[in-house]
């Protein structure tokens, strides 16, 4: 069986942001399919940088629980990792926020609050993270909401960044539609998805924010929690980790 070692970013800041990472490596752990299964993070304990520290001839397989390929995928994480990420007995996955499937997760998240509204009728707007440092960090949620914008019934589907324009303050710039569905494309509600982007949506900071109708400035709106914490993520992790993980013996 291969161990599995799951990547995040953490933070020192909010204490919730690890715990999508941490809940997927429980599910993960309980389901059998790998000998042992840990988590490491790079701005919180335990760090990347000591997570093949035990490691000797096991077979192990990384996968950066992040949603984009970006600057912490292709640069922090392997410098951090060295030349341990080249030994046979190792294997690093891509990004989960990669995998095809993420477009069957957004569109479920987004039915999942639509309720008696009217599909064709209605705003779907998704909130990446992006990022000066690295342009590749957009091409994911940019090519999952093409696919959604293909297959769906929304009246609109539409991207805002937290970084990067257009920004979540001017969504109301962007909305074709009076009825508007928001998901943060996060990992978890964290210091973005708890704090920040309802201050920029024009929400009050509240616990039960979530999946509710708020009225703004004539826009109704409702909020999904972020998308790492839908039950359905640590399955395309299994999925990465199942594939990748093949390789390692070879």
């Amino acid at each position: 069986m291969v161990k599995l070692i799951l990547l995040g970013h953490g933070s020192s800041k909010h204490p919730d942001s690890s715990r999508s990472v941490r809940n997927h490596a429980e599910i993960l752990s309980q389901s059998g399919h790998f000998s042992d299964v840990s988590c490491a993070f790079l701005k919180e304990e335990p760090l990347v940088e000591h997570a093949l520290d035990d490691v000797e001839d096991e077979r192990v397989v990384i996968v950066p629980d992040f949603l984009a390929e970006g600057y912490f995928t292709r640069q922090v994480i392997p410098s951090k990792l060295g030349t341990k990420l080249l030994l046979a007995n190792i294997s690093s996955t891509p990004p989960v926020g990669t995998h095809p499937m993420m477009v069957d997760l957004i569109d479920a998240a987004a039915k999942e609050v639509l309720g008696d509204w009217d599909i064709n009728e209605t705003s779907l707007l998704v909130i990446g993270h992006g990022s000066g440092k690295n342009p590749c960090s957009k091409q994911s949620l940019l090519g999952h909401l093409q696919q959604l914008r293909n297959s769906s019934n929304f009246g609109q589907v539409a991207d805002l960044w937290l970084e990067e324009a257009p920004l979540v303050g001017s969504w109301k710039d962007v909305v074709s539609m009076p009825r508007v569905i928001v998901i943060p494309y996060l990992l978890n509600d964290g210091q973005h998805g708890g704090w920040d982007i309802p201050e920029e949506l024009g929400l009050e900071v509240a616990e039960d924010i979530h999946k509710k109708t708020h009225q703004i400035e004539g826009f109704e709106l409702r909020l999904t929690p972020a998308l790492g914490t839908s039950p359905k993520f640590a399955e395309l992790v299994m999925q990465l980790a199942e594939i990748w993980g093949q390789a390692t013996r070879e």
